[in-house]
């Protein structure tokens, strides 16, 4: 198995080393296909989704396809040129070097890690459809708690921390990994609130409604899924946290309780969730 330096290198080069490769090759592919780019915080559905739409057909879609993307992510957090030159130089590339050989119509993304590329990728895929994937926030908080996120070593959120005029800067560093926790969901959240027209997608309602399915997900990216695969899909869920730190959110303590609402409240109440 290939160190995770090594499969970054190896991505790198083999987008790089393809030098012959000309621009208005690229662009004319992008002019033929379909595109749609669906962005949201981990532990937020991205994967199960993923799975769920590669499953219709003349599409291809992936979830979080390159080692690479984590790079750019953390690059991208603070510095929107950093995402501009990434999309730019190579990812444009790497996605018609890697798609193009599977002759779909369409091609989509689920994707966590290229959320701070929101903008970017409104730029580069002028008519890529791009839609803000979001689930409750309490329920991602008690499952980031049950991983690495926002730890040292954690490959997505190394140097991850607010910016000198966000408001919860000068306290970060009294802020227990809880509170950390929330800032981190409410700040990436409200990024893509701001960047991508519309109102998010909530996870839940993905689940639990198809016709929700199909109005805010199918038909904005040109896909078609009948209910049945849908059905046997939200059955059977992917990627679950098995093992917990927090219990679920009804039986946090009441200062838990207090964090999240002053943290995440606005936020929550701005994507339709009530608390």
């Amino acid at each position: 198995m290939l160190t995770s330096r090594r499969r970054y290198w190896r991505e790198i080069l083999g987008v790089e080393l393809r030098f012959w490769v000309r621009e208005r090759w690229i662009n004319d592919w992008i002019d033929r296909t379909d595109f749609f780019f669906i962005l949201g915080l981990g532990r937020s559905g991205t994967r199960f989704l993923a799975r769920l739409l590669d499953q219709t057909a003349d599409a291809q879609v992936v979830h979080e396809p390159l080692r690479a993307d984590f790079v750019a992510y953390r690059r991208a957090f603070h510095n929107d040129d950093e995402a501009q030159r990434y999309l730019r130089q190579f990812r444009k590339k790497e996605i018609y070097l890697r798609a193009r050989e599977r002759r779909t119509d369409i091609y989509g993304e689920v994707n966590s890690l290229l959320r701070r590329h929101a903008a970017a990728l409104q730029e580069t895929f002028p008519k890529a459809t791009l839609l803000h994937l979001i689930r409750d926030g309490r329920d991602v908080i008690r499952s980031m708690m049950a991983r690495r996120t926002l730890m040292p070593g954690d490959p997505s959120t190394i140097g991850i921390r607010p910016a000198d005029n966000d408001p919860w800067a000068e306290k970060w560093p009294e802020m227990d990994r809880f509170s950390q926790l929330c800032w981190y969901w409410r700040t990436e959240n409200r990024y893509l609130r701001k960047t991508i027209q519309g109102p998010a997608v909530q996870f839940e309602l993905i689940l639990n409604e198809y016709d929700y399915f199909q109005a805010r997900v199918l038909e904005p990216c040109h896909l078609e899924l009948p209910s049945t695969v849908w059905q046997q899909a939200v059955e059977r869920p992917t990627n679950v946290t098995m093992h917990h730190q927090l219990p679920p959110w009804e039986a946090w303590s009441p200062s838990r309780r207090q964090t999240f609402l002053q943290i995440c409240g606005e936020e929550m109440e701005e994507n339709g969730y009530k608390i």
